[in-house]
């Protein structure tokens, strides 16, 4: 007989341990027979546990009321959702120390959040026995005096909310606990609210923030204030509790809507609104209410500013609270109208043309312009003159002479710069005491339009002298030339012609003076005063059959702008 061999890890010497394979094999069937009695023997369904609810709530579910004004306080409500079954349990027929131990009153242990003398199990600080064996409570005291004897102060303000003044404290909260710490009855103040409030949104299209997260309490108190309509404070304090950024630039910039200085109110409504902001009338309308004059001068003008009509109105150009800018202006006026106009407009049929050179510090501007205030030459709400315009500024090239047609010009510049032929100041642009203003201005039928030679806005050159001159279809140039005490003109309407304020330049010979023949050189050119512009050619040839006017006869019709 060979000997066991030893096995890893056994010490040498120790005989193996037998297994009991014939006891597993003998408990097997027997296992398998009893299995199948017990299977045989048990009912289709099984039935539910009487100690333990098959589901256990963790929740509870909002019951929302509907919002009628004639609503009153229910006398009962689901307090807590129902499981399937709610178990049966026993009465004690003894007093017992908590009643919240075991499986008694699970439906008022069923919340999130336990109203306090529920959580521990003191449910003696409200209830009281009548019957201990026959387990019988009632409360320690009626409606409201059982809820003040813990919570004190509730009904200090000078206004209390009815609610709570007809000691309805359990029209609001359950006793017991609820989804949230105030134990409301719905889970959301703004549903509970709703149900003697209504919806105080009226189905508008703005919610004010608090309204549309149903959170009241951001504004009104629930039980009782010292201000109506149970504000936790009052006017525009009220409004900047959360809108504290806006507080803070108020008290930072130089202009303040009057309003802003009382009531917030008096421009958004306090819950919902079918305008941005919770406005209470559209932008337009609203600010109408108080700028009458500008109301009236939109309505009677023939030409709109369609900044002022569309839908966001005044807010294109101001600022509704306050800013550094006087009339609130969200800039500088100039930089307030470059929001629109650096590109060119189109109007219905025509184009307004961009004006992206205003803020091009190399530029000389108009003076209005350089004084930042585009409203010297237009009327920014409306009125009846093309282009926004204040007063008139025609548009033809030529036209006969009247002062009306150049009052916009005139409400800044010295008339008399068309009404006195000579003058020894006043204007710069004179021959020795000729004022060649009123040359080319004052005319019978053929005066010029100050935009014949001057830019409106800005130009490159000093004066705004022109460039270019647009007469119908060509832009006719100017060529001017300045000098010290004088300059010459080359444009498209005459010869070269200087002039000087000091050493007069000789005029050239009239139509009505001119000689049939004219002379190839002309004795008034050596007259030209010396300077850097001086022109190459003092001499020019001409046809001798027949003198040429002075000037260029353009038909009164033609309109070059």
């Amino acid at each position: 007989m060979t000997a066991p061999s030893e096995s890893p890890g056994r010490p040498a010497g120790v005989a193996p341990r037998r297994r009991p394979w014939w006891l597993l094999a003998f408990l097997l069937p027997v296992l398998a027979l009893v299995a199948r009695g017990v299977w045989a023997d048990a009912p289709a369904t099984q039935p539910e546990p009487t100690t333990q609810p098959t589901t256990q709530p963790t929740t509870t579910p909002e019951w929302i009321y509907p919002a009628r004004s004639d609503w009153r306080f229910p006398t009962s409500w689901p307090d807590a959702p129902s499981p399937t079954t709610w178990p049966e349990v026993k009465r004690p027929t003894a007093r017992v120390a908590n009643c919240t131990e075991g499986q008694c009153h699970l439906r008022e242990r069923s919340f999130k959040f336990a109203h306090g003398p529920a959580g521990v199990g003191a449910c003696d600080v409200c209830h009281g026995y009548t019957d201990e064996k026959a387990h019988k409570f009632e409360l320690k005291r009626q409606r409201d005096a059982l809820c003040n004897f813990c919570h004190v102060g509730k009904t200090q303000g000078r206004f209390v909310h009815k609610a709570v003044s007809d000691g309805q404290c359990l029209g609001c909260h359950n006793p017991h606990g609820g989804t949230e710490r105030s134990l409301l009855r719905t889970g959301n103040m703004g549903r509970l609210c709703s149900t003697c409030h209504g919806d105080v949104t009226k189905v508008r299209k703005y919610a004010h923030g608090p309204v549309g997260s149903g959170n009241c309490t951001a504004c009104h108190n629930a039980h009782s204030s010292d201000l109506p309509k149970l504000l936790v404070a009052q006017g525009r304090s009220l409004c900047l509790g959360c809108h504290d950024q806006m507080g803070t630039q108020l008290k930072e910039v130089k202009f303040v809507h009057k309003p802003i200085e009382g009531d917030c109110l008096q421009c958004h409504s306090a819950h919902a609104s079918n305008e941005i902001k919770q406005l209470r009338q559209p932008p337009l309308d609203l600010c109408y209410s108080c700028h009458k004059e500008t109301r009236k001068i939109v309505a009677e003008s023939t030409v709109k500013h369609s900044a002022v009509t569309d839908a966001t109105a005044c807010r294109n150009c101001h600022t509704p609270h306050g800013g550094d800018f006087a009339k609130l202006m969200k800039d500088t006026p100039v930089k307030t109208c470059l929001a629109c106009h650096t590109k060119d407009i189109k109007v219905g049929q025509r184009v307004v043309a961009g004006l992206p050179g205003l803020a091009d510090p190399k530029l000389y501007k108009h003076g209005p312009i350089r004084d930042g205030n585009c409203g010297g030459c237009h009327n920014v709400h409306g009125g009846a003159i093309p282009r926004l315009l204040a007063k008139e500024y025609p548009d033809a090239f030529y036209q006969p002479f009247a002062l009306d047609k150049y009052a916009l010009c005139f409400s800044c510049h010295n008339k008399e710069l068309v009404l006195a032929p000579r003058l020894s100041a006043v204007t710069g642009f004179r021959n020795g005491d000729l004022n060649l203003h009123y040359l080319h201005v004052n005319k019978p039928t053929q005066g010029r339009n100050c935009r014949g030679c001057h830019e409106t806005h800005y130009s490159p050159r000093p004066l705004h002298i022109r460039e270019t001159v647009p007469f119908g279809q060509w832009n006719m140039p100017i060529n001017f030339s300045a000098t010290k005490t004088g300059g010459a003109c080359a444009s498209g309407c005459h010869r070269v012609l200087p002039y000087d304020r000091v050493n007069p330049a000789p005029r050239p010979p009239t139509a009505t003076t001119m000689p049939a023949t004219q002379p190839t050189t002309w004795p008034w050119l050596t007259t030209w005063p010396e300077s850097t512009t001086r022109p190459e050619a003092t001499t020019r040839p001409e046809a001798t059959t027949q003198p040429e006017p002075t000037t260029r006869p353009e038909p009164t019709t033609r309109r070059a702008f």
